[in-house]
């Protein structure tokens, strides 16, 4: 970084967003809530689901593939072939990109932890996000809520304010409060700790989001992203939006933030996919890259939802990658499903077998168990065998890589895509 110029010191203000689950949607939010107040913002988001360029938006739009190959160009002949990972390489020309196009804001988004991210080179962000800590990547982060919750809280900045988002029970039980409390305490100047449940909160009031920060509350739309645990994740950009911007904290600026937030491949609703000509009319096509046991419950709890209020059937259909643990995944979501499909990610060599996680489905005590070996066919053998019954259903989940091979479906680009 020094050798290019240092760009990380030539940046717009910084928000960076730390956490297990709720980054990427906490990210979404807050973007639409500054755009919508009129400000021109940076994105650094990963992984990409169908194309690197994904990962970087300068001033509003993604990178063009030119202008991507140019600075990853310019990171590589610096380097010297000195030893470096792909996202260190891909950071350093993001931080470049961001540096020489104009931008009233950065949201950085951390790739894995935030002690020891690559993005944590940014020393001085106006505000940082932690959202829900869980269980991932323990082998680098370790072997507690804890020890993770302590490596995430490693982008607190002394004096910063820190947006502390919604906690689980279990988390909450661990005392990762308690992290974040010692590490703000055992900075120069303590980062102020904006918790949610305490400064801040936000919950569902009928077909409407109530929020509260400190002594002052608003009512405004339900945030545009399907599930009832974005009520938290846009509750946590709300508060720091509030912090960074409250003179824009309007009631018709957070209708049209809330309104407009785009995250794809989270219980995002296929619409002229190519799935959709293979189902009956009626039927619903959703999919969702929730890998973990946090993400499990958040699906569980949607699962939930529909039971009550347009209960159709509703199939199962996951892969998974071998570094996460389909245990943890599968068992929140027996009592809801009506059938479980098991099959691949191609393209992607650390992915499970179909037999392998139907083998974890059956001692789970899943019932009606298939495999396939691609989530097309998948798709197609559920239509054929159940298309004769009521509108149903399909929720395909289990792996981001997987969303970015059915949205890379969606525009011809899979093998394309697949080869960067």
């Amino acid at each position: 970084m020094k050798t290019l110029g240092d760009p990380h010191l030539r940046l717009p203000p910084v928000v960076h967003v730390a956490g297990t689950n709720g980054k990427g949607s906490t990210v979404a939010t807050l973007r639409s809530l500054l755009e919508a107040s009129g400000q021109s913002v940076h994105v650094y988001t990963s992984p990409h689901l169908v194309h690197p360029t994904e990962r970087i938006t300068l001033a509003g739009n993604p990178i063009s593939s030119e202008a991507l190959i140019d600075v990853l160009t310019e990171c590589i002949e610096t380097n010297k072939n000195e030893p470096i990972t792909f996202f260190e390489l891909f950071t350093c020309a993001a931080l470049l990109a961001f540096s020489r196009t104009p931008a009233d804001w950065l949201i950085l988004e951390t790739g894995m932890g935030g002690r020891l991210d690559t993005t944590n080179i940014v020393s001085q962000p106006a505000c940082t996000i932690i959202t829900t800590i869980s269980w991932d990547h323990m082998a680098f982060l370790g072997d507690s809520l804890e020890k993770i919750a302590a490596e995430k809280a490693g982008i607190m900045k002394s004096g910063v304010p820190c947006v502390i988002g919604y906690q689980t029970e279990e988390a909450v039980e661990a005392g990762v409060y308690k992290v974040f409390q010692s590490l703000s305490n055992d900075l120069p100047t303590p980062a102020p700790l904006l918790r949610y449940g305490a400064e801040w909160s936000s919950a569902s009031e009928a077909d409407r989001m109530l929020f509260r920060y400190a002594s002052d509350s608003i009512t405004t739309i339900k945030p545009a992203l399907l599930g009832n645990h974005q009520i938290w994740n846009a509750g946590a950009a709300l508060a720091a939006f509030r912090v960074i911007a409250p003179e824009h904290f309007t009631s018709e600026i957070l209708s049209t933030g809330l309104a407009n937030i785009r995250w794809p491949g989270r219980l995002q609703t296929l619409e002229k996919h190519p799935f959709n000509e293979w189902v009956p009319q009626g039927w619903d096509i959703i999919i969702d890259g929730g890998h973990n046991d946090s993400a499990a419950m958040v699906l569980a709890e949607q699962m939930e939802g529909w039971k009550k209020t347009d209960p159709r059937p509703l199939h199962l259909v996951v892969a998974m990658v071998n570094r996460k643990d389909p245990v943890a995944f599968l068992q929140p979501l027996i009592p809801y499903i009506d059938s479980i499909t098991l099959t691949r990610i191609e393209g992607e060599d650390t992915s499970f077998t179909p037999e392998q996680l139907a083998e974890v489905a059956a001692s789970l005590g899943y019932s009606r168990i298939s495999k396939s070996d691609n989530v097309r066919d998948a798709v197609r053998d559920i239509a054929r065998t159940q298309g004769d019954g009521p509108p149903a259903r399909i929720l395909i989940t289990g792996s981001l890589f997987l969303m970015g091979n059915i949205l890379a479906t969606e525009k011809d680009t899979l093998r394309t895509s697949m080869g960067w």
